[in-house]
């Protein structure tokens, strides 16, 4: 049907055109890995991996006699100093090495930070799931321990 019209001239035009697209997209991917490859990995900042406000923590000893809210604050605030101590030693060690391969170094230092706010994740989720498990079973008072004494 609509093949009597074709001509070569035609098909030629249409895989010019296609061709042309082709060449298009691969000079742009040349260019863009190019981009890539000779970017410049950033220095990492503690600030992108730690949440605000704790930027500069402080490690303090938990003491007995403080309050429980107090403690786990300061359980917190420990957490993320310890993190900013590790996170300085490894930079410096990116920063010693050689122009070459603190790039590396430092897109190695990102992913393990990244990591680690994973792993903080998804230990803050699984601390919260267990304490609503805890308050469902104690509050619907269906756990074994409690007895129901206004029962006849």
């Amino acid at each position: 049907m609509g093949l009597k019209n074709v001509t070569v001239s035609s098909i030629i035009i249409l895989d010019m055109r296609v061709g042309l697209r082709k060449l298009i997209l691969l000079l742009g991917l040349i260019i863009f890995s190019g981009h890539c490859a000779g970017a410049e990995i950033q220095r990492p900042q503690w600030k992108d991996f730690c949440p605000k406000g704790l930027e500069t923590a402080e490690y303090k000893e938990i003491q007995q006699f403080w309050p429980d809210g107090t403690k786990s604050t300061q359980a917190i605030y420990n957490y993320w100093a310890e993190r900013r101590k590790e996170f300085e030693r490894d930079l410096a060690k990116c920063d010693a090495l050689g122009a070459g391969s603190n790039s590396s170094c430092y897109m190695l230092l990102k992913e393990r930070q990244l990591f680690f706010n994973e792993q903080y994740q998804r230990d803050i989720q699984q601390k919260q799931i267990s304490n609503q498990i805890w308050r469902d079973i104690h509050d619907k008072g269906s756990s074994p321990i409690m007895i129901n004494i206004f029962s006849r």
